[in-house]
């Protein structure tokens, strides 16, 4: 019987018809001392990197030889080394699998085609595991790049990273020294994420993209690199660009490899520190503050979370694997703590592999699992950020669609790699049943815990804030604001004249009817002098037009004229509303007004009978109005402590406590409180009734009141932000299974 040894022997002395690649480019390196060979293949752009032993093997390739002399040469050549025809075959065979070998023989063709398919399916799967990141091939940019170059060289000198070094420190202190002053001048989530700014974020984010692609490219060609790909990218749904810079890992210098990965951060922090300079000293209400703003936010946000982290593989994660001389980091890394995990969980015994870091593994098993858990924190965050800008929109059936393909990457790949480690022949048999079970029992204890250990729970929720059984002062007329008569703080009584309007329209009429009345006047005692009868028989007619203004007309507009002094309905103290940004004017419209009524700065505006002067109450005493969803509203009970932090307050928090069952409304709001929807800025989604243009909730929401101290005289009603109601403790499995029946809600 003829076993596998003596076949090999038997075909040992055959010649190969395996040749190396003649376009292959190769780069000697050393890492961490010891010399390696970086080859790139570029048809596919792909790079690979040998050991002197296997890269002598591949240049003994050339279409003669044979097993048996490959062998041979290799234990003369590296003596004491041994090699077996076993592994030798194997290591060609993954030099051909890999492509860098030609061959003549036949039926080459369909294995071509076969791999060329797999790799296409391998990458349709990474874009569908990957869909906040999705990348498409594009052009060659060399030509581009090399005409750029020279013009862009000095942006990489030493001299330039200083300047731009000390612009971003400056712009740092002009943050740092006025940090009070710049957290005020933020707008809110609403504002600077609503549908209005939206565009200016796309093309923000995508031209600052481009940008931050072009520094790697550019960086490359200055340190003499090559760029032969660069395509589009959808970014969190912006399209942009990507440059591929892989050219970087034949150069052999680790810090110009470094250098080339943090181009793009040095870019957009270029940006950010000049767009800093131009929001602080541009107009709040330009357009280039906000583009600035967004610019600012963009750049420093993706440099700290995303790019300059190396937990993710993104520019941070090249540059340590580039500074630590450690090629495929991250696989490493993972290959290190699936050992840890087939030894010490399922039994496993685990041979040395000498490709593997030796020094500091627990160190690179860690690091895999840090870089698991910042991937698992970093795509729910995009996910419930997406999920909280589509939602007022009506378009959550997005958000939920890029969350299951998200989760494919996180849960379904993970799952499947595990099911193909353990459906290797003979692999179930090699695991202990010691280890097994321990694991298992681990496992359970912790899922138990995960489903059973209560931890603290709060309810959030939308707030405003208002006086307790104020009365609104209303314009009640349409007038033009002349005087104010009080100041906010002031004691008044009812009755007491609070503002002064002027009616032109008003003051008109009644001017044409004391003028009326004179000439009715005139024509009675004229007609009374008068002996001509026709003049005698107008005084009926005259009397009764007097009588008319005297008693109806006159004295009606007399009376409008009156309310236009708009009093008190009742005692209290004098409290400010909120206030109103500037509406603007079109056309001849009489000039509207912004801020507070109570402000100087509006007397001559014009004003709607539904307008809001001032509100009388007790100002010491206000009460917090609570939005709380329908899936929430069951774990809310009196007695409760609400945590409440309004907007213009960032950093203070007021406390109060639901006092009784009459607090909590056990029936859905019909009417958004006015200052809490989306379309007012607030948080909570609204619909408009056609018929009376008030705002409703798209999903059932109820109110909660809760009592709430103003000794300070700081709060204005109408201020929002978001209040915490401490619940009942829930463990994390509850918490999971409600998000998830929140999020995953169809409404069919």
């Amino acid at each position: 019987m003829v076993t596998l040894n003596d076949s090999l022997v038997s075909s040992a002395t055959r010649k190969l018809p395996l040749r190396m690649r003649p376009d292959l480019s190769m780069r000697y390196h050393k890492y961490q001392g010891k010399p390696y060979w970086v080859i790139k293949e570029p048809i596919g752009l792909k790079y690979y990197r040998f050991q002197e032993e296997e890269f002598s093997i591949l240049q003994m390739l050339d279409g003669t030889v044979s097993f048996q002399e490959i062998k041979d040469r290799f234990e003369k050549d590296f003596a004491p080394q041994k090699i077996t025809l076993g592994d030798l075959q194997h290591f060609i065979g993954m030099l051909h699998r890999s492509g860098l070998l030609i061959t003549g023989a036949e039926g080459q063709g369909r294995q071509l085609k076969n791999r060329r398919d797999e790799t296409k399916r391998k990458e349709l799967l990474g874009k569908l595991s990957n869909v906040l990141a999705i990348r498409f091939k594009g052009i060659d940019p060399e030509k581009l790049l090399n005409a750029m170059a020279p013009f862009t060289n000095w942006y990489f000198t030493k001299w330039a990273v200083m300047v731009v070094a000390f612009i971003g420190i400056c712009a740092l202190l002009l943050i740092g020294t006025n940090f009070t002053m710049f957290r005020s001048r933020l707008p809110a989530f609403h504002e600077f994420f609503g549908p209005q700014n939206w565009l200016w974020l796309g093309i923000t984010m995508g031209l600052t993209k481009v940008l931050h692609e072009f520094g790697h490219g550019l960086s490359c060609k200055r340190f003499g690199g090559e760029c032969h790909e660069m395509g589009v990218m959808f970014l969190v749904l912006t399209p942009c660009l990507y440059c591929n810079v892989s050219d970087s890992w034949l150069l052999p210098s680790k810090w110009h490899r470094a250098a080339i990965g943090a181009a793009g951060m040095y870019v957009e922090l270029t940006l950010a520190s000049i767009a800093t300079f131009l929001w602080w000293f541009s107009d709040e209400a330009s357009t280039i503050n906000q583009i600035s703003l967004s610019v600012m936010f963009i750049c420093s946000v993706s440099t700290v979370l995303f790019n300059g982290n190396p937990l993710l593989r993104f520019d941070g994660y090249y540059i340590m694997s580039d500074l630590s001389e450690i090629p495929n980091l991250r696989q490493k890394s993972s290959k290190i703590l699936q050992r840890y995990m087939a030894e010490y969980c399922l039994g496993l015994e685990q041979q040395d592999d000498p490709f593997l870091p030796q020094g500091n593994q627990l160190f690179f098993a860690m690091y895999t699992v840090a870089a698991v858990i910042y991937r698992w924190v970093v795509v729910f965050s995009i996910l419930m950020f997406l999920n909280s800008v589509l939602e007022p929109y009506g378009l959550q059936v997005v958000g939920r669609v890029i969350a299951c393909m998200g989760l494919f990457g996180l849960v379904i790949q993970p799952m499947w790699q595990l099911g193909k480690f353990l459906h290797v022949p003979g692999r179930m048999h090699q695991v202990k049943r010691k280890n097994i079970l321990i694991t298992l029992a681990i496992l359970f204890v912790l899922v138990a815990a995960f489903c059973t250990l209560p931890l603290p729970y709060s309810v959030k929720c939308s707030a405003q804030v208002q006086p307790r059984d104020a009365k609104a002062v209303y314009a009640g007329e349409e007038g033009i604001l002349t005087d104010i008569l009080v100041e906010p703080g002031q004691k008044v009584d009812k009755g007491t004249p609070i503002a002064k309007l002027r009616n032109i329209d008003l003051e008109l009429q009644l001017l044409e009817a004391r003028s009326e009345l004179a000439s009715y006047r005139e024509q009675l005692d004229h007609a009374k002098r008068s002996a001509d009868v026709r003049d005698r028989a107008l005084v009926p007619v005259a009397k009764v037009n007097i009588r008319s203004l005297e008693t109806e007309t006159i004295p009606r507009l007399e009376d409008q004229s009156n309310e236009l002094t708009v009093t008190a309905p009742i005692a209290g103290t004098v409290i400010v509303p909120r206030w109103q940004k500037e509406r603007p004017t079109m056309g001849e419209q009489l000039p509207s007004w912004s801020g507070s009524l109570m402000d100087k700065k509006n007397l001559g505006a014009t004003l709607s009978p539904s307008d809001i002067i001032c509100y009388i109450g007790d100002e010491a005493n206000f009460e917090a109005e609570l939005a709380v969803d329908q899936s929430d509203i069951d774990y809310v009970y009196p007695g409760q402590n609400v945590r409440i932090r309004l907007e213009p307050f960032t950093n203070q928090d007021i406390d109060g406590t639901i006092e009784s069952e009459d607090a909590i409304s056990r029936r859905p709001m019909e009417v958004t409180p006015e200052h809490l929807s989306f379309q007012a800025g607030g948080t909570i989604a609204t619909e408009t009734d056609p018929s009376t243009g008030v705002q409703r909730p798209l999903s059932a929401t109820y109110q909660v009141f809760v009592p709430i101290q103003n000794p300070d005289r700081q709060l204005v009603r109408g201020m929002r932000g978001r209040a915490k109601i401490k619940a009942e403790p829930q463990s994390l499995g509850q918490r999971l299974y409600r998000y998830a029946m929140k999020t995953f809600r169809f409404d069919l």
